[in-house]
């Protein structure tokens, strides 16, 4: 495997602190999770990941100002937050980005990494379940003691899943929290505001710390109304068609 990705620290990083993961994926899931974290834990930037494998794109500024998509690694006291707006599309760059964010932060003491993903399934209750796959019996209980739903079988695409193989690879343990994510949602290219709030509360839970989720409230009921009011167009339409269609074939008889 090429390396092809560079981590430039900024700050030391203090030992001892699971990982949290969130990039861009179905759903914006784990994304909204990572960056949801970041705004309540507060904290600052303790290093830069760069790569070949992101995409050969200089991204401009409102201020005119120019760079290179970016992964960033955050200490939010309780833990460290890896996020980025974008991932490698190919297998080798998501394997080669994993594999050496785990690396470098393994020798700087890290003790578990939690990434976030979507769950994607047609149909959703009010109350989404969140499901969790770990490298071991005992990560997988500490989650499903505090409602998570253990994932059996199939498998989790992308930086947010595969980096937690590369955790298990190098002796660290971790999981993935997916949360329930309404389809719909998926295919038009919004964001399941509500998927991660389950997610988010999940976390919480375990670092112990109380966050408000109110607005992950407030986003999730705003997109859902455009998705249902969406949906309601479409089957209006499709009856009206069928109602045309009806019309025609009993003028033909």
């Amino acid at each position: 495997m090429r390396v092809g990705v560079y981590v430039k620290f900024k700050r030391r990083v203090d030992p001892g602190k699971p990982l949290v993961v969130g990039l861009p994926g179905m759903g914006r899931v784990g994304y909204i999770v990572a960056n949801y974290l970041l705004e309540k834990l507060g904290g600052f930037e303790v290093a830069e990941v760069y790569s070949i494998f992101f995409p050969p794109q200089l991204v401009v500024g409102e201020d005119a100002v120019g760079g290179l998509f970016t992964g960033r690694i955050y200490d939010a006291g309780r833990t460290l937050i890896f996020t980025a707006d974008t991932q490698p599309q190919s297998p080798e760059g998501q394997n080669a980005v994993s594999k050496k964010v785990i690396e470098v932060l393994a020798r700087r003491g890290l003790t578990l990494v939690l990434a976030a993903a979507a769950y994607v399934v047609p149909h959703v209750g009010r109350e989404r379940r969140v499901y969790v796959v770990g490298t071991d019996r005992e990560t997988l209980e500490r989650f499903t003691s505090i409602g998570a739903v253990a994932l059996r079988g199939g498998m989790i695409s992308g930086i947010n899943g595969i980096i937690v193989g590369w955790s298990r690879y190098y002796g660290i343990p971790g999981a993935v929290l997916l949360g329930e994510t309404w389809a719909p949602i998926v295919e038009v290219g919004e964001a399941d505001f509500r998927a991660a709030k389950h997610v988010v509360d999940v976390i919480g839970r375990f670092l112990g710390v109380e966050l408000d989720l109110s607005e992950l409230d407030d986003y999730a009921a705003s997109v859902e109304k455009r998705i249902e009011a969406a949906i309601a167009r479409a089957v209006s339409r499709q009856e009206e068609e069928e109602r045309s269609r009806y019309r025609t074939s009993t003028e033909v008889m």
